[in-house]
């Protein structure tokens, strides 16, 4: 393994582990490039579009679901400046969300995020999710905003 994966490694974990895992926001301006893209389902819209965007929706989402553990990752690779993370975190829906009501459920989720990383930082981000629980949650809400 290069020098360069190893430190790309500790920036995705770090990014996987507190950011997502943990919520805490502080970690963005050391892991997220201020004009990061992002791919995922909790901005159905399009891309997340920068370092700020990306505080706001995942705010929005984990104060709406709250992990009732610690998230685990799975598996953890790089290769030049990509890394790949599978984790499953359980979530619990306490707060309305996309304006579908809080149910109390618990819902595991199962990602896999490819990173591209420069210089230390995460310049995009590509969410593939196993969620089928979250995503029929959030249908009645998300279905008219991805199927126009």
């Amino acid at each position: 393994m290069t020098e360069l994966e190893t430190q790309n490694l500790a920036v995705a974990r770090k990014f996987i582990e507190q950011f997502l895992g943990k919520g805490d926001m502080s970690v963005a301006e050391a892991v997220l490039d201020e004009n990061v893209q992002a791919i995922t389902g909790l901005k159905p819209s399009g891309p997340i579009d920068g370092r700020e965007e990306y505080k706001q929706v995942f705010t929005a989402f984990y104060d709406a679901f709250p992990p009732i553990s610690d998230l685990v990752i799975e598996d953890i690779f790089a290769a030049n400046d990509r890394v790949v993370v599978r984790f499953r975190s359980p979530q619990k829906h306490t707060k309305d969300f996309f304006g579908v009501p809080a149910t109390g459920r618990v819902i595991t989720l199962i990602e896999a995020h490819i990173m591209r990383l420069r210089d230390g930082k995460i310049v995009e981000n590509i969410v593939s999710a196993t969620n089928l629980e979250f995503e029929m949650l959030m249908a009645p809400v998300l279905i008219p905003l991805i199927l126009k």
